[in-house]
């Protein structure tokens, strides 16, 4: 597409203009995952349609993920969710409907991902700035560099061009793929554990 290459020239000239390393660019993006949903055509899930008072597992959660361009800088995932209490090693917050709202998205910036990405700089004497491409989502929508923390002034934020995200969108590149997958395996090994350990169990 034209917007998407033109946006590639224009991004080729910013990173050679400003000295960017793969370093320091990184790149965030949401998904949402039915965390307890079963695939539909398994005969695990056509035995539980059958219960009296099936309803499907509507339990959802909304991941941030984020890294830069290098791999060896991975931030503290954002979780937003509706009804789950558990204590997870993510970066937590309520919301109704399980969605990255822009509050939620901001306190993120300032709390993890803007010390974090600092911390990591420093410590490996690279030079303090940060180039953040982000999609249109509304979470992101423009003004948001007038809220991160004047601590976090080395971060540049960059956005994509409408309707192409899923062309340059890096994390889509089959990172939050690949995390599904993943997830689903896990998912599936952990029932199947759980049903061999009922049926070996002394009645």
């Amino acid at each position: 597409m034209r917007a998407a290459d033109e946006f590639l020239k224009k991004f080729g000239e910013l990173i050679s203009r400003e000295g960017y390393i793969p370093e320091q660019v990184s790149n965030s993006d949401e998904t949402g995952l039915f965390w307890e949903k079963m695939l539909r055509r398994t005969y695990i899930t056509v035995e539980e349609k059958k219960l009296p008072g099936h309803e499907p597992m509507k339990d959802r959660l909304t991941f941030t993920f984020c890294a830069n361009a290098s791999g060896d800088f991975k931030i503290k995932p954002l979780l937003a969710q509706n009804n789950m209490k558990d204590r997870l090693s993510v970066f937590w917050r309520p919301n109704a409907k399980a969605w990255v709202t822009r509050t939620i998205f901001i306190e993120w910036m300032n709390i993890c991902f803007g010390p974090a990405v600092q911390t990591f700089l420093e410590e490996n004497y690279l030079p303090l700035k940060c180039l953040l491409p982000l999609d249109n989502n509304p979470a992101h929508l423009p003004g948001l560099k007038a809220n991160i923390h004047l601590d976090f002034s080395i971060i540049k934020v960059l956005y994509l061009p409408p309707n192409i995200t899923l062309l340059l969108q890096p994390m889509d590149q089959k990172v939050i793929a690949n995390f599904k997958k993943l997830y689903t395996k896990h998912l599936f090994r952990r029932c199947f554990e759980v049903t061999k350990s009922t049926q070996l169990a002394p009645p």
